[in-house]
């Protein structure tokens, strides 16, 4: 737990992922999932199946060398992580996206999201994708000076749920 009933935050640390954390970060990526996506993406988003997979994405990411993914942690234990893709081919567009960006919920509030978002990106020129209706990340976002710049993907598995484009320079 990282943020007790009396208030007390334990502080957190960041560094660079390793190969070794796949099996952590596919855990934490799976319950912030669950945590963040619950009542918006069916249930098997958050399953078993679901986590095996993420592990095989993290195993192959973390030995990526256009990605860079940080994670905090307390106590030597994960509680979020931040992705970013290099060096993309897209020229109406910063170099920089902000691919992922999670922390578990029960370490909201205590920096370790902006943290992340820092160390993986500095002050970088960047994009990231957003749920429309995610209203705590969006305002993160604007915090860190991303502005939706009017492109919009909808979800294939339910066209309700859409994906703005916000980017900063």
């Amino acid at each position: 737990m990282c943020v007790r009933k009396d208030g007390f935050v334990p502080s957190f640390t960041t560094r660079a992922a390793r190969l070794d954390d796949a099996k952590e970060l596919a855990g934490v990526h799976t319950q912030s999932w669950k945590e963040t996506y619950t009542g918006l993406f069916p249930e098997q988003a958050w399953s078993d199946e679901a986590r095996q997979r993420r592990e095989a994405m993290w195993n192959e990411l973390l030995t990526d060398a256009n990605t860079t993914t940080v994670v905090a942690e307390v106590r030597s234990h994960i509680i979020g992580f931040a992705q970013a893709h290099h060096n993309r081919d897209e020229p109406d567009l910063p170099s920089e996206e902000l691919a992922m960006i999670y922390v578990l919920a029960n370490a909201h509030g205590t920096g370790a999201g902006q943290a992340l978002i820092d160390a993986v990106l500095g002050g970088a020129a960047a994009s990231v994708w957003v749920l429309e209706q995610n209203p705590r990340a969006r305002a993160f976002y604007a915090r860190n000076r991303f502005m939706y710049d009017g492109t919009v993907r909808e979800m294939d598995f339910n066209p309700n749920i859409r994906e703005l484009r916000l980017a900063r320079s």
